[in-house]
């Protein structure tokens, strides 16, 4: 009897053992099943940039006070959430910010609170860096992005129409000027030394009486003056020509220059050696970055918003501004893609990049949401729908001074529509040229065929 009594008790261990072992693997397989039985939402934390809404957008309801939520961070996060997870799980953002709706610190103290403050993570545009990995789990980038220089180019926006005479200068009137009145005063020897030689021609005919010698001096005298002349001229025209084709040469690439990115700096040894005020956005990690190479904590301006970052750096250091700007290539192209305007004004300078893997999504070291985001995200990467969303938000981040098939448009434009000038100036040169190769002609002719003097000037008709 007391056997079948510790044979069931076994077997009833056996029983429960068997019954809790579905249990516990249940909630050891995944971290979304084990969230899914519990009513909790997850924290994400979200930053707060004014005028920087591309990315992450906060707009409050006028009556509700409902907050919504919006940008290309937001939207891929939602995208992964109900199409990229095995099975969707609830959320809620939280804006990292004080009472006064300004964010509550840099984007290292967020990810700090999402590792001490139990937050679940953090969505934006948060650069995926190796010093932080100690604080949060990073998933795959989303977006490529570097660091990158903004900086304000030294020509001064010009007329579209008067371009290609933009840079006529003191030194090219000056020099046809200086030409125009050697001409002149080659004419005006020549025709008086004929004047005056027929004068003496027409004393020599009075004591002479003889008509047909005063005839041939003044017909001889007359022949040499045209034949220097036009010497004289054709030699203008060579010189204006010459002239010409260097100044469209240095049109050309004085242009092509600035169209590409013209500005006077070019590495970041130049604003530590002149000691120029640099700015970047408040909060970024981009400050830390410019004093570990060598600039100054005291030449380092924050910047909070667009307007701030324009004015700033149309100033310069001279004025307390700023003569460079530097953050993540994504915000500054979005920053000149926004102001068509001021594509003339500032350029990114491609010489000048710091590389960084780009931006991601933080999640805390206790779950394995970074994993799990991760492969949603490569699902929405094979599927198209990244390319869609980012499309949709913030396009395909091309600018105006950035990228080389923008470059290559405009400068296409330009030869377009301004090359009239060039065209007129060379069809005009290459006319006279042409004409006074056929007086010169003809004028030799008419005086092989004749042997006589011209008595009109032969360089105003085509043909004596």
């Amino acid at each position: 009897m007391t056997i079948y009594k510790n044979n069931g008790c076994v077997m009833l261990l056996r029983v429960m053992v068997v019954a809790l072992i579905p249990m516990i693997v249940k909630g050891q397989n995944g971290t979304i099943d084990a969230r899914n039985q519990t009513s909790t939402k997850l924290r994400i934390l979200i930053p707060v940039r004014p005028g920087l809404t591309k990315f992450v957008a906060i707009e409050r309801h006028p009556i509700t006070g409902v907050q919504n939520f919006s940008g290309f961070a937001i939207e891929v996060f939602e995208e992964i959430v109900s199409f990229g997870l095995p099975s969707p799980v609830p959320y809620e953002f939280i804006p990292f910010a004080n009472a006064d709706g300004v964010m509550n610190g840099t984007f290292d103290d967020m990810l700090k609170e999402v590792s001490s403050q139990g937050y679940e993570g953090a969505v934006g545009e948060i650069s995926i860096l190796h010093y932080r990995t100690p604080w949060v789990d990073f998933t795959l980038p989303y977006l490529d992005s570097e660091i990158s220089m903004l900086i304000r180019m030294n020509q001064q926006p010009i007329g579209k129409g008067g371009i290609a005479l933009a840079s006529a200068t003191k030194y090219i009137v000056a020099t046809t000027l200086a030409f125009s009145f050697v001409v002149a005063i080659s004419f005006w020897i020549l025709e008086y030394r004929t004047d005056k030689n027929a004068s003496q021609s027409n004393d020599t005919s009075s004591s002479v009486q003889s008509t047909g010698i005063v005839y041939d001096n003044l017909r001889r005298e007359i022949l040499r003056s045209i034949t220097q002349t036009r010497l004289v001229v054709i030699l203008f025209f060579m010189v204006m020509l010459v002239l010409l084709g260097c100044y469209t040469a240095s049109q050309t690439s004085s242009i092509t220059a600035q169209r590409r990115g013209g500005g006077r700096i070019k590495n970041i040894n130049q604003l530590i050696r002149n000691k120029l005020n640099v700015g970047h956005r408040e909060g970024s990690f981009v400050r830390n970055l410019l004093i570990q190479k060598g600039i100054q904590e005291s030449k380092l301006i924050s910047l909070n918003s667009e307007d701030e970052m324009t004015e700033k750096l149309s100033k310069g250091t001279a004025k307390g501004g700023v003569d460079a700007i530097f953050g993540d290539s994504p915000n500054l192209k979005l920053f000149l893609a926004n102001h068509t305007d001021y594509c003339d004004r500032f350029t990114i300078v491609p010489e000048v990049t710091i590389d960084t893997v780009g931006f991601g999504f933080a999640f805390n070291k206790e779950s394995s949401l970074a994993k799990e985001f991760s492969e949603g995200l490569l699902k929405l990467i094979d599927t198209g729908r990244l390319a869609s969303i980012q499309q949709r938000t913030i396009g395909s981040l091309q600018t105006c001074a950035g990228d080389d098939d923008d470059i290559g448009d405009s400068n296409q434009q330009l030869l377009d529509s301004d090359s009239l000038w060039i065209l007129i100036a060379g069809a005009v040169a290459v006319f006279f040229l042409m004409t006074i190769i056929i007086l010169l002609y003809c004028g030799l002719r008419h005086n092989g065929r004749k042997k006589k003097a011209i008595a009109y000037p032969c360089y105003l008709l085509p043909c004596c």
